[in-house]
């Protein structure tokens, strides 16, 4: 950030500071006002990272990097998943059918794939021995499924917080295959992968991964994980839909 602000100063004629003060003081009001009216706070409960070890560059590079060819497959289904719902052309009909589809997704992957994903990720957290390899597959593909769906169905939300609860369920299901691994290395890589496709944000991508296990120990590794992740994601298009450019009308013809 310190980079950034100092690139910015020179390009801009202004500090990233100087233009960060007042969204910064809008987010940290925001903040304050969630925690009063008693939302639930982004705070997970994850053993403790550790001192950094140079293998975990590795595996961190490996897990971020296979869960960001997950996203990107989502990505590539999601023009196939809006054009077959805006087959429908009626808005209403759309917004049914896609609602009738995400019912169904969560009757099959129930209370934990439904909503944002903010609570749900806690449950996840709480104690993810009581999922095994299979269910937690279901439960992320589930998840990738209803975001295609809301997201084509133009219902209104987010897709960060969905996002990150479908990172926490690869990556819980990575440290099911591989026991041995840190979990909070392991959760934190795999949202730093699949925040960075859908959101397209390095930054947000490396602060959501941090801020999961809420270990700033963390932080170096991520930030050279998020590279090779970076690399993949950026030969990709963005994760929406632009509407075709209009046709202009036909210039008049000319009169005899």
């Amino acid at each position: 950030l310190v980079f950034t602000g100092l690139v910015a100063a020179v390009r801009a004629g202004g500090s990233l500071w100087d233009k960060l003060f007042l969204p910064l003081a809008a987010a940290g009001a925001a903040s304050i006002t969630m925690h009063v009216l008693g939302a639930p706070p982004f705070a997970f409960d994850m053993p403790a990272y550790g001192p950094p070890q140079a293998f975990d560059i590795l595996t961190g590079m490996l897990v971020a990097c296979a869960v960001t060819v997950v996203g990107l497959a989502a990505l590539a289904l999601f023009p196939l998943v809006y054009r077959g719902l805006h087959a429908l052309r009626h808005p209403i009909i759309i917004t049914t059918v896609g609602g009738l589809i995400l019912g169904i997704l969560g009757f099959i992957g129930g209370p934990i794939t439904m909503f944002k994903g903010l609570t749900q990720m806690g449950e996840l957290l709480k104690d993810p021995s009581q999922y095994d390899g299979g269910q937690l597959a279901v439960i992320a593909g589930i998840k990738i499924v209803a975001l295609l769906v809301a997201a084509s169905a133009l219902f209104r939300g987010g897709r960060v917080f969905p996002a990150t609860f479908i990172g926490v369920a690869l990556g819980l299901l990575v440290c099911t295959l591989f026991p041995s691994l840190n979990m909070s290395l392991v959760v934190g890589c795999a949202v730093l992968g699949m925040v960075l496709v859908v959101a397209r944000d390095g930054w947000l991508a490396l602060f959501v991964a941090v801020a999961i296990p809420g270990d700033i120990a963390l932080l170096p590794i991520l930030c050279i994980v998020v590279l090779p992740a970076w690399l993949l994601v950026s030969q990709a298009p963005e994760f929406r839909i632009m509407p075709p450019p209009e046709a202009e009308p036909a210039p008049a013809a000319a009169k005899a």
